[in-house]
């Protein structure tokens, strides 16, 4: 099978929605959290398409739309215009939804990604052109019981940023990095929750399959229902490896919608494809156009904070292999990281990358505990700020602390509410000039060790350490003591 699938190629196009995280709807002033709602109680005669109502847009999502778009490299249209798109449907009340076909908020955009491979050490990098971004309104939701299919409609009118991708993406692999990807940028814009396990973030995706060297796309499939980065991927497996075998056996693919079943781990057929001809779109009667103007651009790409490609890049300037930024960034510490070592350039990129992890968490777990106890342990959350962190560091470094004495303070500290300068002050510790004694003994107590040592096997010398931390009942620094041994068995 493997030499058969070696002779196609996949080409992948997403549609993705991202749910704008805004207060009140798209065109009404119903709250856009209806997610601890009862079913059809977040609702209005706009949003649920009463006749004769107006919508009203809603200006922040149209900055968020400009926002967004701008942070996905397009190129904002200073004309922009809502449209009627027509269908029929259980949760779409008025039988049309307001969208945007003709005049998008931007288009011709680009996404850089880069994602460590599943080896764990790869640095794997592609481009995704972004063919535009638009807005809309959301229709309502299905909810399938045994016996029948009921509606909900409070997710009605909930305001969208619809991002449409170039067919660029190659791989199942590449889809999932580059929707981690832009789930954290709308992340980093404070635009979007972006869970897609709450259906803050949906994707669609259009694959096709055609054999290597042919410049000519096959027939593509779109395929629903996937809401996890887990189930996107193994659904676009699944779903290449069904038209490589149909295409194999001399069948041919047909263009549809189908839907990607988790409990089957299969996709099934859901309906024939629409054109957007079947849509019959028009202009919204009821809204504006909407004109932007070259300021109002500019002073929105001013705002625009770091993105994520900048702050891994970043990262790794500051000397932090990839893999370990990675690992960062999903224990999501990756911008404060960029932002103290930015501001304290002295700073061992290596340490903090150790020890930012746990002051996150343990910052955060005080933080819960101050917030729902009654006798706060006030003491504690004083230890947990930028600045402490930076004096942590700081100190592990200087006094060259090993690992063990580190997060031995690291854990008193927790406890105890002490500085770190009174926790390091109370160590017994072996003096230098005492610690160089205790160096010399070892050496002229292993003479077959340090014969080997110096003959090039450098394995022994953990040996010697040993004997090291022994005789001075681990009082002694490692790294101090190691750079003691080390000179001694040069001279």
């Amino acid at each position: 099978m493997d030499k058969v699938v070696n002779k196609y190629e996949a080409v992948i196009g997403l549609e993705i929605h991202v749910q704008l995280d805004t207060k009140s709807k798209m065109f009404c002033r119903c709250d856009n959290n209806s997610e601890s709602s009862e079913p059809n109680t977040n609702v209005c005669p706009v949003c649920m398409g009463y006749p004769g109502v107006l919508p009203v847009m809603n200006e922040q999502a149209i900055d968020w739309g400009i926002k967004t778009a701008l942070a996905l490299g397009c190129t904002i249209n200073p004309l922009q215009r809502f449209d009627r798109k027509n269908y029929f449907y259980p949760d779409l009340p008025k039988a049309y939804q307001i969208s945007q076909f003709f005049y998008p908020v931007g288009e011709r955009g680009n996404l850089q990604v880069d994602f460590l491979a599943s080896d764990r050490k790869t640095k794997r990098e592609f481009s995704v052109g972004i063919t535009r971004l638009h807005l809309e309104e959301d229709a309502g939701k299905l909810i399938h019981e045994k016996d029948a299919t009921l509606v909900d409609l409070n997710r009605c009118g909930t305001p969208l940023a619809e991002i449409v991708t170039e067919p660029d993406i190659k791989s199942p692999e590449e889809a999932r990095a580059f929707m981690q990807e832009l789930q954290r940028l709308v992340r980093s814009l404070g635009v979007s929750k972006a869970d897609m396990e709450k259906g803050h973030l949906r994707v669609d995706a259009n694959v096709s399959v055609r054999p290597i060297g042919q410049e000519a796309f096959g027939t593509k499939v779109e395929v629903k229902n996937m809401n996890s980065f887990k189930f996107m991927e193994q659904a676009l497996k699944f779903e290449i490896d069904r038209q490589i075998k149909r295409l194999e056996q001399g069948e041919r693919i047909i263009q549809e919608t189908r839907g990607w079943d988790e409990k089957t781990n299969t996709t099934v057929s859901q309906r024939s494809k629409e054109g957007s001809v079947d849509y019959r779109y028009f202009p919204e009667p009821d809204l504006p156009p909407i004109y932007v103007g070259k300021e109002k651009i500019e002073e929105t790409s001013a705002t625009l904070p770091p993105m994520p490609s900048s702050l891994r890049l970043k990262a790794e300037e500051f000397g932090l292999p990839y893999a370990r930024v990675s690992e960062l960034q999903d224990l999501g510490g990756l911008r404060l990281f960029v932002e103290l070592l930015d501001s304290h350039n002295d700073l061992d990129p290596i340490l903090l990358m150790n020890w930012l992890p746990r002051w996150i968490v343990v910052g955060e777990s005080m933080g819960h505990e101050l917030k729902n106890s009654a006798n706060p342990p006030i003491p504690h959350t004083e230890m947990f700020t930028k600045e402490s962190l930076v004096h942590f560091i700081r100190t592990i470094g200087e006094k060259k602390l090993s690992s063990s004495k580190a997060q031995s303070i690291y854990d008193a500290m927790t406890k105890t509410g002490k500085s770190i300068d009174e926790l390091v002050s109370s160590l017994k510790t072996v003096d230098s000039g005492e610690l160089e004694g205790i160096v010399k003994a070892v050496i002229n107590d292993n003479p077959e060790m340090v014969a080997k040592i110096k003959a090039g096997d450098n394995r022994v010398v953990g040996f010697l350490m040993g004997q090291i931390m022994a005789k001075s009942k681990g009082e002694a620094e490692p790294a101090i003591a190691k750079e003691i041994l080390e000179r001694l068995l040069t001279e």
